[in-house]
């Protein structure tokens, strides 16, 4: 059973949610104005952390703390509930219902490309412009290469 609580904490240690535009988004949606605020910071205020363009976000990691977590997460992610389907390159939407939020689905995706343990795949990947990218990851192609286990204390 994967350590949730452990799972939540490595996160919160070692990676942080950034915007990518402004903070506040006003746009018309058939008949109703939609207004949209993002509070969490600009990716351009952030400058000691490795980032992870997510399509939606982007995703700052901080290296050195998450290498020194990389063991307990080999240790939980060995722990995943269906392991071939870690293994086999899940969407963030489906990770995110295993865990139980996209957003931290997408942290991990970022926390483990930094860490080596797969790459994180959208669109752009494919060379595919903002626009195509994000319209796909809205479908899920926002996914990682596959996770194939390791043993504690084993590098990937």
């Amino acid at each position: 059973m994967l350590d949730m609580k452990r799972l939540y904490k490595i996160l919160d240690e070692t990676t942080v949610q950034l915007r990518k535009g402004d903070e506040v988004v006003e746009h018309q949606k058939g008949n109703l104005k939609v207004t949209e605020i993002y509070t969490m910071p600009h990716e351009d205020e952030v400058k000691d952390l490795q980032k992870v363009d997510c399509i939606f976000i982007t995703v700052g990691v901080n290296k050195q703390k998450a290498e020194q977590y990389q063991d307990e997460l080999v240790s939980i992610l060995n722990d995943y509930p269906q392991p071939d389907r870690l293994a086999g390159g899940p969407s963030y939407i489906e990770v995110g219902g295993v865990i139980g939020d996209q957003g931290a689905a997408i942290q991990l995706f970022a926390l483990g490309e930094v860490l080596g343990l797969w790459k994180v795949i959208t669109g752009k990947t494919f060379g595919m412009s903002d626009a195509e990218a994000r319209k796909l990851a809205g479908m899920g192609m926002l996914m990682i290469s596959g996770y194939k286990g390791a043993k504690d204390g084993e590098k990937i």
